[in-house]
């Protein structure tokens, strides 16, 4: 025989080795649940892997089949054995009797027969090819039995297999599951590695990491049953265990007498724990609770202290049967919830801190959206508003009057009276308006002593009879300063929506073009861009139109 060495043959030697080695170790351990058959799962593993390993290594074909035929005792019994060790885990080792076993290798002793007689019929490997991927490689192309006898069988074993791990999950104890979800992640290696030779996926064509993934499943089978079992309820552990909990737990009898304590119980009533055992439990406030399931919370007070308990009460069961014993478990919250009464309390400032940001936000737009002599809105608000105004209106089909109001001869009142007058004759024209308005109006002053008025669903002949009456009732006002008493008048302009123009910007150009032609004819009347004013100047029609807050 000729031998052609390779790392993939190597690798595969690697893997017998391995096997062969845990096989051994789990022998000498065979009185551990499952490791009598995982001892004989890695010898089927051992024979796979080194006839693949001579397979893999022969560079004549009729010697690459004999080592494969050699190969298949491991890949037929191996998945048998998976099946049969996870039973044994599962403890229905004693349901399977030996007549049972060996039913399970019928079809693997059938196919072993039918892969060693191949040439015959070809039912096994149909046909072989040099792989494309090197390395000495050799595809087998597999038979219809093959499907039906080899990987159908086998498959079937690894799925029951898995089925009783998966079975433990539930059927051991909370700390027996972690050992059988590792045992449950070791048995989808074999599933994988498998998978990935039939559906030919494998990069390299032709190698079937089979072995490889089944010598990966017996290292954490061996770590697992030989190891990670043996550390099964120590009771020097538990008592260990006991004594260091941070928890107290206190075990009372039906008269509440106590039977065990644990140092930290003790330290939170004071006494060491030899002189508890054996005494009635005499706290009233857990009197009160150790008859209760679930979670309660009690105050034990002593000497210059004060502790806040969580404390939870169990009956004692062995074996679904209550013993009539109830545990106590006292868990100290006093950090807790003094850090809640903290955390509390600084919740609170924070909350009144952004309750007074959120007052001085408001206050500051307030203020900023607002004149601060007269109280009236400002330029700013008016550019915020009225586009939405002007929206609404087009939305509506309605009209809107803008109306750009100035007092005449201001700069004389202030020069002659003070600005103190001046101040005077603003907010009485503010307070006019304000009055005067409709609570949909919008009243602004630009500045110095320019004011704005937006009269919402207003056409030019109402709008014109509501600034002509305001602008009559300004002119009666009267002031008096240092027992001289004078008056004051304003001009104002008038544009309208949608008929001259339809933004800000061009109401207020034609507004402040109908003002421009009011101060120059004379000044103390109400100007319509762009109208004559003959055909509004009926008084008795202007009366019946007059809006106003005065009763």
């Amino acid at each position: 025989m000729s031998f052609v060495f390779t790392t993939i043959s190597a690798t595969a030697g690697l893997a017998a080795l391995s096997a062969a080695t845990i096989g051994i170790l789990a022998w000498e351990r065979r009185q551990v649940t499952g490791a009598r058959w995982l001892a004989w799962l890695m010898l089927a593993v051992t024979i796979w892997a080194g006839s693949a390993m001579l397979e893999l290594s022969s560079s004549m074909l009729r010697e690459k089949i004999f080592w494969s035929k050699l190969e298949y005792l491991g890949t037929l019994s191996a998945p048998v054995l998976f099946f049969l060790l996870a039973a044994d885990y599962n403890q229905l080792d004693k349901a399977l009797r030996l007549r049972s076993i060996a039913m399970l290798f019928l079809i693997p002793l059938l196919s072993l027969a039918l892969a060693i007689s191949n040439e015959r019929h070809g039912l096994i490997w149909s046909s072989y090819q040099p792989s494309p991927s090197g390395y000495n490689l050799l595809i087998f192309n597999h038979g219809p039995l093959f499907w039906l006898l080899v990987a159908g069988y086998s498959y079937l074993m690894m799925l029951l297999g898995s089925l009783l791990l998966l079975r433990t999950l539930h059927f051991y104890p909370p700390h027996y599951r972690g050992q059988s979800l590792i045992l449950m992640l070791g048995a989808i290696v074999p599933w994988a590695g498998n998978l990935l030779y039939l559906s030919g996926n494998i990069p390299l064509r032709g190698l079937d990491p089979t072995p490889l993934c089944f010598a990966i499943t017996g290292m954490v089978f061996a770590f697992d049953l030989l190891y990670l079992r043996m550390l099964y309820v120590v009771p020097i552990a538990r008592g260990n265990a006991f004594n260091a909990m941070g928890d107290g737990i206190v075990v009372i009898d039906p008269n509440k007498t106590v039977l065990d304590i644990n140092p930290a119980a003790a330290n939170l009533f004071g006494k060491p724990a030899a002189v508890l055992c054996g005494q009635p439990l005499q706290i009233a406030a857990l009197l009160a609770v150790a008859d209760q399931d679930g979670a309660h919370q009690v105050e034990l007070n002593g000497p210059g202290s004060r502790a806040i308990l969580e404390v939870r009460a169990f009956p004692i069961r062995e074996s679904g049967v209550t013993l009539g014993g109830r545990m106590l478990v006292l868990r100290d919250i006093s950090r807790q919830r003094r850090a809640e009464e903290a955390l509390h309390q600084a919740y609170m400032q924070l909350k009144n801190r952004i309750d007074e940001i959120e007052t001085l936000q408001d206050t500051l737009r307030e203020q900023a959206l607002h004149d601060p002599l007269t109280g009236l809105y400002n330029r700013r608000y008016l550019e915020e508003t009225l586009s939405r105004e002007i929206s609404r209106a087009e939305r509506e089909q309605q009209p809107l009057t803008f109306a750009l109001i100035d007092l005449d001869n201001f700069k004389g009142v202030n020069d002659r009276y003070g600005h103190m007058a001046g101040d005077q004759v603003l907010c009485a024209l503010a307070d006019l308006l304000r009055r005067h308005c409709r609570q949909a109006d919008i009243v602004c002053r630009l500045g110095g002593e320019e004011f704005i008025v937006v009269l919402p669903a207003a056409d030019q002949r109402n709008g014109w009879m509501r600034l002509e009456m305001l602008r009559r009732r300004f002119s009666d006002l009267r002031y008096r300063v240092e027992a001289v008493e004078f008056s004051s008048t304003f001009s104002c302009g008038i544009a309208c929506y949608p008929s001259d123009g339809n933004s800000f910007a061009k109401l207020y150009q034609l507004a402040d073009m109908a003002l421009y032609e009011a101060k120059a004819h004379g000044k103390n009347q109400v100007r319509l861009h762009g109208n004559p004013l003959q055909e509004l100047t009926d008084i008795p029609l202007l009366q019946a139109h007059m809006v106003s807050k005065e009763p």
